[in-house]
């Protein structure tokens, strides 16, 4: 998708929006689309990274972690952590899976341990949270995503978050006051981004 944006300066704040869904296309991914245009209407630079387009591989559990210089996994995840650490507002979307994150999502936050380990920090100032179920878990798939961003950062982010049911493919595109409440999270995003500028 291209995201509609004004001209804007070269310092714009930049957004990464991970979408944690094995469906390319699915109403995780429709609804980063919506955040994703806005946040790009209002100044920020964005970029949407699927999970189901790259290769991932579940942490080995390696016990010199954090001595190694970098992951010995080769696969695509040191990049995508890269860019997600390295964004000055982070979007993360999952559908819920067994009332918790889809195993896509798990698997590629297991793997920021190694950052941890040599205290890399999320950089994001804003962070917004987009949870889609079928009936139940919301409320936990939210919980696993703040714990995430929470052990992952340095600083103190208090992360905005909807969340909304949709079970068939266009569930969500047709949910009129969930896509609402996606865009006025992406408008409270950019509003910090404006108020925290990056040091």
């Amino acid at each position: 998708m291209t995201y509609d944006r004004p001209a804007r300066a070269d310092d714009a704040p930049t957004v990464v929006a991970i979408v944690g869904s094995p469906r390319r296309h699915g109403n995780s991914s429709f609804l980063v689309d919506v955040a994703l245009d806005e946040l790009a209407r209002r100044g920020a630079s964005v970029e949407k990274i699927v999970l189901a387009e790259h290769r991932v591989l579940p942490c080995e559990g390696h016990d010199e972690c954090e001595d190694l210089a970098a992951c010995p996994l080769d696969d695509d995840a040191a990049a995508l952590l890269a860019r997600m650490y390295g964004a000055d507002g982070l979007v993360l979307a999952s559908p819920v899976y067994y009332e918790n994150v889809s195993g896509q999502m798990k698997v590629f936050l297991d793997r920021s341990c190694f950052n941890n380990y040599h205290e890399v920090w999320l950089r994001a100032r804003a962070v917004g949270l987009i949870a889609v179920a079928e009936s139940t878990g919301l409320d936990d798939t939210l919980d696993a995503l703040r714990r995430f961003v929470s052990l992952a950062s340095d600083h103190q982010v208090r992360p905005l978050a909807v969340s909304g049911l949709a079970y068939r493919d266009g569930d969500a595109a047709r949910n009129a006051a969930l896509v609402g409440e996606v865009r006025a999270l992406a408008a409270n995003m950019a509003a910090a981004l404006r108020r925290s500028p990056a040091s």
